[in-house]
């Protein structure tokens, strides 16, 4: 378990030099407000990831100094943090919901489910069905296919995490929205204790052994 959280710890440091390496060379060409906001996307993620780095050390030094009950407790809650980031277990917290009546296609509900992960969402729903990253979103006949699922308007985009961040990307989500002449609606409640209950069937782990 030490192991693998000093991994994690060099991990998150070479990705946050490696994301603005990468940001560094996206910038060539930009017009000044789009560099604006570039800027403070990268100063809030770089943030991000030295809050995680520290308290990933801080784990670290626990598990060493601490008895294997220090280990175990840590272990499981790392479990139980992943089962909620890979969508097993039902969550709830302050977010917001976005409501749409529009014909939306697979790439603007990819886009939707992009932007919301970017403005802080730790957990989604779309129209109640639990979507994370690796959820396959494509363009069926009549339909959006989520995970293989059809899945039909009006949208509903719930999403959980940082309010305030959420509530500003709802926002821009929504008035950039309203501008499409597909769109007859486009709103955003924020909430104090948002409820997701749905979960992610688990894949069956059959390729490796």
């Amino acid at each position: 378990m030490v192991a693998v959280i000093a991994a994690l710890v060099a991990f998150v440091g070479v990705l946050q030099v490696r994301s603005q390496a990468a940001v560094e060379r996206s910038l060539e060409g930009q017009d000044n407000t789009s560099l604006a906001f570039l800027i403070d996307d990268l100063h809030q993620s770089n943030d991000e990831l030295a809050t995680e780095q520290a308290q990933l050390e801080l784990r670290r030094q626990a598990l060493q100094g601490g008895g294997s009950s220090a280990a175990l407790n840590e272990l499981n809650s790392e479990a139980q943090r992943l089962r909620m980031v890979e969508g097993l277990l039902p969550v709830h917290g302050a977010g917001v919901t976005i409501y749409i009546v529009a014909p939306l296609s697979s790439i603007d509900v990819q886009d939707a489910f992009n932007n919301l992960q970017v403005g802080g969402a730790q957990a989604v729903a779309i129209n109640e069905r639990r979507v994370i990253t690796g959820t396959v979103i494509k363009q069926g006949e009549n339909a959006v296919l989520i995970d293989g699922a059809s899945t039909r308007g009006p949208w509903t985009f719930s999403a959980i995490g940082d309010a305030d961040r959420l509530r500003t990307t709802a926002d821009l989500m929504t008035r950039g929205l309203r501008a499409d002449p597909r769109v007859k609606v486009a709103t955003y409640e924020v909430g104090a204790d948002l409820a997701i209950r749905a979960v992610v069937t688990p894949r069956p782990y059959v390729y490796a052994s």
